[in-house]
């Protein structure tokens, strides 16, 4: 369950995919889990490694190693009402980017732990994509039963 509402964001529209990670970091830096220099973290490591970070058809995981600016661990769900490009041919375009900071390696592990349970419900993902409010996502992701 994601413990702050201001860390969803529901519906959004972005023109590419920086955009959409500079939009999914954002929540992160503005509760205090992560420095803004992250969003610049995840943006080289896309350019040097490319989308490392996509996990499944309209599903993007960004995130940057702790040492780019994770303050603490933490968790932000953006959804986009219109899904865009990362240059991956399996997984684009992207809907869902679930963005995470994390302070060391166990707890990345953990994290992508749990959010591969949330993910694995496939009425949860319907509910997260038809959202169309911050709360509305809020209310889905803390009905749900796995921790993040």
């Amino acid at each position: 369950m994601i413990e702050d509402g201001k860390a969803t964001q529901a519906s959004r529209h972005v023109e590419s995919w920086r955009e959409a990670v500079a939009l999914a970091a954002t929540p992160l830096i503005e509760l205090g889990y992560a420095k803004i220099e992250y969003i610049q973290g995840i943006i080289d490591n896309t350019l040097e490694y490319g989308p490392y970070y996509l996990i499944a058809p309209g599903i993007a995981l960004p995130h940057a190693r702790p040492e780019q600016g994770a303050i603490r661990n933490g968790v932000a769900f953006t959804t986009l009402s219109q899904p865009v490009s990362f240059g991956h041919e399996e997984c684009d375009p992207i809907w869902l980017l679930i963005c995470v900071s994390a302070t060391d390696a166990e707890q990345h592990i953990k994290t992508i732990q749990a959010i591969a349970s949330l993910l694995d419900n496939s009425a949860l993902i319907a509910q997260m994509q038809q959202a169309k409010s911050d709360e509305q996502l809020y209310r889905v992701l803390h009905s749900a039963t796995v921790d993040i």
